[in-house]
């Protein structure tokens, strides 16, 4: 789903949503615990940089990969992504609440809002992840794509253990 942010005219949101196949408090930690991002999230450079993350309101994340740059020819064989932000809210095991910056080179992405629900659901837990303060259609629709693609992966870790 797309829709225009009433707060932020011009602005963009997306909202993603996906059932997992675990118990909500193990998706929720998958999110926060930096061992377990490592295990979903894309191709994180070595560890400690790759990700760290401190799960508190006002504390802080970064994670850092690379690859990415494979499927935009503008980027250099070496770029490495980085995304950071802090956290607004945390009330586990239902809701995390981010701010979000990318370094990209073209539209770097600043202090962007996430919000991701879990919600038990008889076959596991319903993720939803809201992205909002999105600037243009072509960011919207990669960001649409990456979370997507992300919510694959985390249900595929879930399923094969």
């Amino acid at each position: 789903m797309t829709a225009l942010n009433p707060a932020s005219p011009g602005k963009l949101d997306l909202c993603v949503s996906r059932v997992i196949r675990a118990p909500r408090e193990r998706v929720f930690d998958a999110w926060i615990n930096p061992e377990m991002r490592r295990s979903w999230w894309y191709e994180l450079i070595p560890e400690p940089d790759g990700c760290q993350i401190d799960a508190r309101v006002g504390g802080t994340y970064c994670m850092k990969q690379s690859g990415c740059e494979k499927q935009n020819p503008d980027y250099p064989d070496d770029y490495v992504w980085i995304m950071n932000g802090k956290f607004v809210e945390i009330l586990p095991p239902e809701r995390l609440v981010f701010t979000w910056n990318v370094n990209h080179k073209e539209e770097p992405v600043i202090n962007q809002l996430v919000t991701v629900v879990f919600e038990e659901v008889a076959d596991g837990t319903k993720v939803t992840l809201t992205h909002e303060g999105i600037e243009s259609d072509q960011m919207r629709d990669g960001t649409n794509e990456g979370w997507t693609q992300l919510l694959e992966r985390i249900a595929s870790l879930f399923e094969q253990n």
